[in-house]
């Protein structure tokens, strides 16, 4: 038996509205219908139980749908004997495995009825402990929240005062020499939003311009705000632009996308990645970014905006309009401005000006964070060379009287005056990123001849679409006004610094030789264009492990602690100088300060494009370059009673490079993949340099650390695992920021970033074949063991989804499959 119903009461039925179910053969059972509660009836029809609400006729049994689940809301069965309703409350229990609703005997509904209230008072005593019970649970939740909030921010606090630890390198792009990017767009990093404490991007050239080179850090899956930053042309320089997070970020499982928006004329293109070997012109953006534990360290950021942190941005050129309270502040600066509305329009403002005459309109507040422009719309207008202008303001320098309108601050613009025709116009002006997201919006009339009107039918917020840039605000009014000579600061000069002289740039990993074999494709043979040396940077210094920047990745600008940055140093841009009516500064000579002692300032100067900064003098020590950090192994246990082993040769000092805290990727310290007859593999942690996605090509740039296999250990062993065409692949160099893993290097194929050796999966076993080296092979096969756990770590670190970590693992897998196989 099957209870039916017509499909449109489904929706009702799983409602859980309560409800009582009446067999037939019960008269009258109207009296138990309230308007809280239900009455349904079980009908019998070509041996079809079917049910309906009562008052209504039995659906046709061909056309009901059988329930998938019992109605939940039922609080009793009524009928008039037990054998009517016995095959409802064996299907109830078979259906949901819980017990049928209590059955009440009666011949008509009114007997039915103390029955009912007594169930009726049972369930509301019930709900009622229910109630209790939730209430109880939410006030301690409460009390757990309250004490895990002072808990957290005691952490905080603690953490906050310890050294920031330095994060770690998860993504490592390099900068190509394919057309750079210009232009409003957004990018996807190849990683995901956990743990991320910076990013860096490549700038392709300088800048020649006064803009804003605006970028935001998105959460891909929720469209909002995580990062935003807004770095003025004046600190533009060519090359790895990093960009701090106050903190690394949560577990945030979302996609990371980097969104880029210029605004002005003059700022630098964004270099495209090098190692891309997609589709000819897709090259995706060169980026680097670092990540660390929560709570690790604590920054002030440079060009913060931390205003738009946590906004959920608005769909693009999406016109958002003002609301009544924006108008209900609005102040008539001069002139004559009054609300009208047809009906039920929404009001809007007419500004009326006499011959010759201005009206001038004011709103002194409109919040503009996430947004890039507004635009402001008239219509009907009337009156004779009639024009229309707009301004927009700073809200701490709104202008206090209509004297004051071209006396544009920081971030200010305006339209300039524009003849209005009768089918009305539209002006737009940009909302720059240096108004904080708040501004004051100023409308303007000016009359000819004759008495002139116009209406504002509307005054819009938007974000720009990707590809845009928005245009430069005007740093001066343009009305005439006689020449101001802009007032300088005075410079600080620094001590005088003795020069230091440049150290060599770092040697090329050599090569180890090999006997070459005509027989085998892998033979090496003669030694490749090495790749070129990084440009000489001035010498810095050893920082101590936890530092406050992000470490400087290969080949970038090294970290120097008491001498200036490479890149130039510029202050925030001030207030531009503001034209008539201010009087002219007299002319006298300023006078100069005395130098400055230790220790060194910088050097603030007004300059309208980027100069280089001579370094100051640094102890003379080679460039600080950052590489992964090596966790040792654990110690292999030792029988009782046997000598402990003799130490090993003494190993050339290295400086560390690694911070004193140990990495938070996941520890692999359990035996993988024991193979029979061989010892079992494992590693300590994998790090993932660079994530690539593609259609055609995608890799995984990763290195695992502390690879062991029974007595023999490598301390780092970095790899591309690669897809081309569905094919796996391992990828090895002889390059910067690669560790040297071969005894005997058998690739002999090199391009500009070095020695490279390639193996594609049916190339695998010869590769493995030609392998002469015992500490080589041991160290290919303990990789193969451990590949397909490696590659699901890295994978995670990139954020992906299950499927693409599963297609991941099984690239993995099958070169597994391969190299195990081929193994003696």
């Amino acid at each position: 038996m099957t209870l039916r119903a017509d499909p449109s009461h489904l929706p009702r039925l799983a409602a859980g509205q309560p409800m009582v179910m009446v067999a037939e053969g019960v008269m009258d059972p109207s009296p138990l219908a309230a308007p809280a509660l239900e009455v349904w009836m079980v009908s019998n029809r070509s041996g079809a139980s079917l049910l309906h609400p009562h008052g209504t006729r039995a659906p046709d049994p061909e056309a009901a749908v059988p329930l998938p689940t019992p109605p939940m809301g039922t609080l009793a069965l009524v009928a008039s004997e037990r054998l009517r309703i016995a095959p409802l409350t064996r299907w109830w229990t078979e259906a949901s495995g819980l017990p049928a609703p209590p059955f009440l005997l009666a011949p008509t509904g009114q007997a039915a009825m103390p029955g009912l209230i007594a169930l009726l008072a049972d369930s509301l005593a019930a709900a009622a402990r229910r109630e209790s019970e939730a209430l109880q649970a939410v006030t301690a939740a409460r009390q757990e929240m309250e004490e895990t909030r002072e808990a957290m921010a005691d952490t905080v606090r603690l953490l906050a005062h310890r050294p920031p630890a330095a994060p770690r390198l998860v993504l490592s792009g390099e900068e190509g020499e394919a057309a750079p990017i210009t232009g409003a767009a957004r990018h996807k990093l190849g990683t995901g939003l956990a743990g991320l404490a910076a990013i860096a991007v490549h700038l392709a050239g300088p800048a020649t311009g006064h803009g804003l080179l605006r970028l935001r850090l998105l959460a891909a899956e929720s469209d909002r705000v995580v990062g935003s930053w807004a770095i003025p042309a004046a600190e533009l320089a060519p090359g790895w632009l990093t960009l701090d997070l106050p903190t690394p970020l949560g577990p945030l499982h979302e996609t990371a996308v980097l969104e880029v928006i210029p605004e002005g004329d003059g700022l630098p293109a964004l270099s495209r990645e090098a190692r891309w070997a997609g589709t000819e012109g897709e090259h995706p953006l060169a980026l680097r970014a670092w990540a660390g534990a929560p709570g690790s360290r604590y920054l002030a950021p440079a060009h913060w905006m931390p205003e738009e942190v946590g906004l959920a941005l608005p769909p693009t050129d999406i016109p958002l309009s003002l609301p009544a309270a924006s108008w209900e502040a609005a102040l008539p600066l001069e002139g004559q401005a009054e609300m009208i509305a047809l009906g039920e329009e929404m009001p809007r403002p007419l500004l009326r000006a006499a011959a010759k005459g201005r009206a001038i309109l004011l709103l002194p507040h409109i919040h503009a964070a996430g947004l890039d422009r507004v635009r402001i719309a008239f219509s009907a207008a009337r009156g004779t060379g009639a024009s229309v202008a707009a301004w927009v303001h700073a809200v701490d320098a709104a202008p206090s009287d209509a004297a004051t309108l071209d006396r544009l601050g920081t971030g200010g613009a305006m339209t300039g005056w524009r003849a209005v025709p009768e089918e009305g116009l539209e002006l737009t002006l940009p909302l720059s990123a240096r108004l904080s997201g708040r501004a004051s919006l100023v409308i303007g009339l000016q009359a000819g001849d004759e008495d002139a009107s116009a209406e504002v039918s509307g005054v819009t917020l938007s974000a720009i679409g990707m590809g845009e840039a928005l245009p430069a605000a005007p740093a001066q009014a343009v009305a005439p006004a006689p020449a101001v000579a802009p007032v300088q600061a005075p410079r600080a000069t620094l001590p005088p610094q003795p020069a230091a002289a440049p150290p060599a740039p770092p040697a090329a990993i050599p090569a180890t030789p090999a006997v070459p074999s005509a027989a085998s494709p892998f033979a090496p043979a003669a030694p490749g264009p090495q790749p070129a040396a990084p440009p000489t940077v001035p010498p810095a210094p050893a920082l101590p492990a936890a530092s406050t920047q992000p470490p400087a990745p290969p080949a970038a600008i090294p970290v120097a602690t008491a001498a200036p940055a490479a890149r130039p140093v510029a202050s925030p841009p001030a207030a531009p100088v503001m034209p008539a009516p201010l009087k002219p500064t007299p002319a006298a000579p300023a006078p100069q300060p005395a130098p400055l002692p230790a220790p060194p300032v910088r050097v603030v100067a007004p300059t309208p494009a980027p100069q280089a900064v001579a370094p100051a003098a640094a102890p003379a020590a080679g460039p600080r370059l950052y590489a992964p950090p090596t966790l040792q192994p654990p110690p292999m246990p030792r029988p009782v009673g046997e000598p402990a082993p003799a130490p090993e040769p003494a190993r050339p000092a290295v400086a560390p490079l690694t911070p004193t805290r140990p990495a938070t990727p996941p520890v692999r310290a359990t035996p993988t993949n024991v193979a029979p007859g061989r010892a079992p593999a494992r590693f300590e942690a994998v790090r993932l340099h660079q994530h690539l996605p593609g259609e055609s090509y995608r890799h995984l740039d990763m290195t695992v650390a502390s690879l062991a296999s029974g007595p023999m250990r490598w301390a780092s062993v970095r790899l591309k695992l690669a897809s081309k065409d569905g094919e796996a692949r391992l990828e090895f160099r002889q390059a910067a920021g690669w560790p040297h893993m071969f005894r005997d290097w058998l690739g002999r194929a090199s391009d500009k970033f070095g020695p490279f050796l390639r193996v594609s999966h049916p190339e695998l076993r010869e590769f493995l074949d030609s392998i002469k080296d015992e500490r080589d092979a041991a160290m290919m096969q303990a990789l193969f063991a451990v590949l397909p756990r490696a590659a699901e770590d890295a994978a995670r670190q990139a954020g992906l989804s299950v499927a693409d970590t599963a297609q991941w693992s099984d690239t993995a897998k099958s070169l597994q499959d391969e190299g195990l196989r081929s193994a003696p």
